[in-house]
């Protein structure tokens, strides 16, 4: 899993894929990936 952050307001979110829209201030494809957790191989 991967933690993902809105480069629009700064909300994380965890999840495998990056999320198409910020459940927080609904900005379309401002995703980044932040970090990764240590279960990925």
């Amino acid at each position: 899993m991967a933690v993902w952050k809105c480069t629009a307001c700064g909300h994380e979110k965890e999840g495998r894929c990056k999320p198409r829209k910020c459940p927080q201030c609904e900005a379309k494809d401002t995703f980044v990936k932040v970090e990764s957790s240590k279960e990925e191989k």
